[in-house]
């Protein structure tokens, strides 16, 4: 007799978890049985959300601004949307042509619900976002890895896709700045990639979420290409420039079409984004800049603190990141001496000395074999006493061989 479990879709079966999220479950673990642990696991802003945020949905809250609203967002928040992307971007971004939904992930999800099917391939830099593998291989579709190389500052360039377009290729996947590596794409190649795509006919996938956080460089967007209907799909959110992770708050940006189906999408799963929270969102695109602008330059002080720590550790080597709040050090020659794993150093720098990272492999194919992820979204004092940490165990380790 076949049980319930043996009847699980292979689609489903295709969905992974995500690291960040099982070394937080450990973390936690060990901070239950009374351990100081210093996470540089998860990719959260450590600040609270403004006041002026919160208080907005409060206000909604008590005026019982809590029924059901439209599928694709209330029309405030779309104009809203539209208006400072735009501001950003320079874009010519119409309300009709975005849908707000419950955070980034379902952007991601219905792109290749909505495009992918059965045997299409879709170009995604590895190491990336582990979600962005699981959607395409849960649509039918077949993930075509492209290392990122070190040398090339972790940056996608258009030779490294042209090596690998086929007649099948579908889907260009894009996240600028990117995750894990921390990595801005130079606006040669970004250009380059995109005249690529329409040329062959292939759908951009633009994940943007950390545009706010550039401390070098000049970001450019996908958006500000005229062309960008044509095939371009832009997804964001509040979770990282807004530090509304739990709020559960994105967006996606396409052509008007695209938008409709997406609307259809949404009512067929979740209905509708909460309305109090939407207009918490108004209130935080249209709010004061100052306190954002404020927590960036933070950031960029703790990235410059991390990235001079770590190259005092034998045995590692960095890259400065000039995007997002990760930083992707490479520890190959560490591994080599001592015989381990990525895995194994990761899990060893959690269980001996109680500091979180994540192995590069979690990310999610080998490209990143080698490397760890370290977010530094902590206060500088937690990256010192985290690093030394880390310094003292591998110079135990290596001083052993």
């Amino acid at each position: 007799m076949r049980n319930l479990l043996s009847n699980f879709q292979e689609r489903v079966l295709a969905l992974k978890s995500e690291a960040a999220f099982d070394y937080l479950a450990l973390a936690n673990e060990l901070s239950r049985k009374g351990f100081r642990v210093i996470s540089f696991g998860i990719g959260q802003p450590d600040f609270d959300t403004p006041d002026f945020i919160k208080e907005e949905a409060k206000k909604a809250l008590d005026e019982g601004f809590t029924g059901y609203v439209e599928a694709p967002g209330i029309p405030e928040l779309r104009e809203t949307v539209a208006e400072y992307v735009n501001g950003f971007t320079g874009s010519d971004v119409r309300p009709e042509e975005v849908i707000i939904l419950p955070g980034a992930k379902p952007g991601i999800f219905f792109s290749a619900l909505c495009f992918i099917g059965k045997g299409d391939e879709v170009i995604i830099p590895d190491p990336s976002f582990p979600v962005y593998e699981s959607v395409v291989k849960h649509a039918g579709g077949k993930p075509v890895f492209v290392k990122l190389r070190e040398e090339n500052n972790f940056s996608l360039s258009p030779e490294d896709v042209q090596e690998v377009l086929s007649d099948r290729t579908k889907m260009i996947i894009l996240n600028n700045p990117h995750n894990p590596t921390g990595s801005l794409m130079d606006p040669k190649d970004l250009k380059g990639i995109l005249n690529l795509a329409k040329e062959k006919g292939i759908i951009v996938l633009s994940d943007e979420i950390y545009d706010r956080y550039v401390y070098e460089g000049n970001f450019v967007s996908v958006l500000s290409d005229p062309d960008w209907r044509d095939y371009v799909i832009y997804v964001n959110g509040f979770s990282k420039t807004f530090s509304m992770t739990g709020w559960r708050l994105g967006y996606v940006i396409a052509r008007r079409e695209v938008i409709e189906r997406m609307s259809v999408i949404a009512l067929n799963t979740f209905s509708c984004t909460p309305g109090f929270i939407q207009r918490a969102g108004v209130v935080a695109l249209k709010g004061p800049r100052e306190v954002i602008e404020d927590r960036i330059r933070e950031f960029k002080r703790r990235r410059d603190v991390i990235y001079n720590l770590l190259k005092s550790i034998p045995g590692v080597k960095v890259v400065k990141p000039r995007g997002a709040f990760y930083i992707f050090p490479n520890v190959k020659e560490i591994l080599d001496r001592v015989k381990l794993t990525t895995e194994d150093l990761a899990l060893n720098i959690l269980k001996e000395v109680k500091v979180v990272t994540l192995p590069g492999t979690a990310f999610p194919d080998r490209g990143g074999e080698g490397y760890l992820r370290l977010s530094f979204a902590t206060n500088v004092e937690n990256i010192k006493e985290g690093i030394a940490r880390i310094k003292e165990y591998v110079e135990s380790i290596l001083s052993s061989t």
